[in-house]
């Protein structure tokens, strides 16, 4: 695991049970509080914040957790401070209603976090392709690029584009453009590894980081994603694939000029006569 993120996802869980801690304690002091006043002191909107703070910092069954415990505590207070002569179910009826208010706080609280949620990787991803887009793909390439300095990690990029694409659209129209695309991105996603890093960079351009061992390992790699690329695209005639590979031994330019030497190699393709696949230690 990437230490810092690792410290990261350690403090970050440690702070939310710290705060998960200190809501319900408040709940619970909330609800010893009207048990000692004998259910004078009225504060069903104070038991909300706790029960909102724990389901947005812990998740659904935390929220719950906590709804659970504030209503009960709630309950409790009224049914100490109920006289003989008085009706016993209503503290228990009591209890009830206030389960459901506070429930439904929980079930919003976690619909709007589910929403934040989605949108939060819609902005990372291609809707076209389901591969990361450019800023994802950025993003993530950033923690990538940390991973390998800790490593000490050799790895390559493939920049990889099109050929003919252009001319798919204008003779075939771009649903089939579209279609082409998303064929490449799902080659792309079944050809690789859960540990490389995938993007549509935009247009027919994709790209592929991967740990390498060696310059052969990336060209072995290379070339078939390239041969399985060239199979799945045959349908689309004219349409092919041009790979240009960047083998890194260390990480030492930033993503943007990594990923740029990568595209030089892939032009170097072009030039050459396309549908082939470069391999160059930078």
């Amino acid at each position: 695991m990437n230490t810092s993120y690792g410290h990261s996802f350690i403090s970050s869980r440690a702070l939310r049970l710290a705060f998960s801690l200190v809501g319900t304690s408040l709940i619970v002091g909330l609800g010893l509080l009207r048990v000692h006043t004998q259910a004078q002191f009225t504060f069903a909107s104070l038991m909300l914040l706790p029960v909102l703070a724990n389901t947005w910092l812990v998740g659904r069954v935390g929220g719950w957790l906590s709804a659970i415990l504030a209503a009960l505590m709630w309950g409790y207070a009224d049914h100490v401070s109920t006289g003989a002569h008085e009706t016993t179910w209503i503290p228990g009826l009591n209890t009830f209603i206030h389960l459901i208010n506070y429930g439904v706080v929980v079930e919003l609280v976690h619909k709007v976090q589910e929403l934040l949620q989605r949108e939060a990787n819609n902005a990372r991803v291609d809707r076209l392709t389901g591969l990361l887009n450019r800023r994802g793909f950025m993003e993530t390439f950033e923690e990538q690029i940390k991973l390998a300095h800790r490593l000490n990690a050799s790895f390559s990029i493939a920049f990889i584009d099109l050929d003919r694409f252009k001319q798919l659209n204008d003779t075939r129209g771009h649903k089939e453009g579209d279609a082409a695309l998303k064929m490449a991105g799902t080659i792309l996603l079944n050809a690789t590894r859960s540990t490389d890093v995938i993007g549509r960079l935009g247009g027919d351009e994709f790209c592929v980081v991967a740990f390498s061992r060696s310059p052969n390992d990336a060209e072995i790699e290379a070339l078939r994603l390239h041969a399985q690329l060239t199979e799945a695209l045959s349908k689309f005639t004219p349409v092919g694939a041009s790979i240009g590979v960047a083998f890194f031994d260390e990480a030492e330019l930033s993503a943007t000029e990594m990923i740029q030497k990568a595209d030089e190699i892939m032009y170097s393709v072009k030039k050459a006569g396309k549908g082939s696949v470069l391999v160059k230690v930078v």
